[in-house]
């Protein structure tokens, strides 16, 4: 039996969720060679990219990553034990804290952005052009279809 009857007869969403895995998996090992310990996808999709445009409330991040106030603050001491945001009292309000990326946080986001890129890029150099082009198509559609598209790309965390 080939590769391709193999792959005929899965569900979709076992396909979505392979190549999903598979991109993962290359992140994560791009990701451990590029020097940034500590760092996950998780990571990058949530806590780091809400600190693009500035400084941020702890609780302000909640909701726009989609997670529980546990798992954020979870979150946000990892990445201060690992160098990568400060926390500190908010002025305006002591009882708040206050996230800033630091020169290692910003370099863990340029990083985050050039793998994403340096994946999609091989992917083209593997599938074709065409290939990606029409994947993209089609999972654009399937998405907007289901009328979640705002959600799929603020959750994308590659931007």
């Amino acid at each position: 039996m080939s590769g391709d009857q193999v792959v005929d007869g899965l569900p979709l969403v076992a396909l979505l969720g392979g190549a999903h895995d598979a991109f993962v998996l290359e992140f994560e090992r791009r990701l451990a060679a590029a020097g940034l310990p500590g760092v996950t996808l998780a990571h990058s999709r949530t806590v780091l990219r809400h600190l693009t445009t500035g400084p941020a409330r702890a609780s302000q991040l909640v909701e726009p990553c989609g997670m529980s106030k546990q798992a954020v603050s979870q979150q946000i001491g990892q990445l201060e034990r690992g160098g990568y945001i400060a926390v500190r009292p908010d002025p305006a309000d002591q009882r708040a804290r206050l996230l800033t990326l630091t020169p290692a946080g910003e370099e863990a986001q340029r990083t985050v952005r050039r793998l994403f890129a340096e994946i999609e890029a091989d992917w083209v150099a593997d599938l074709g052009a065409d290939d990606v082009a029409a994947l993209r198509r089609v999972l654009a559609a399937a998405i907007a279809r289901q009328g979640c598209t705002e959600a799929v790309v603020e959750d994308v965390g590659c931007g």
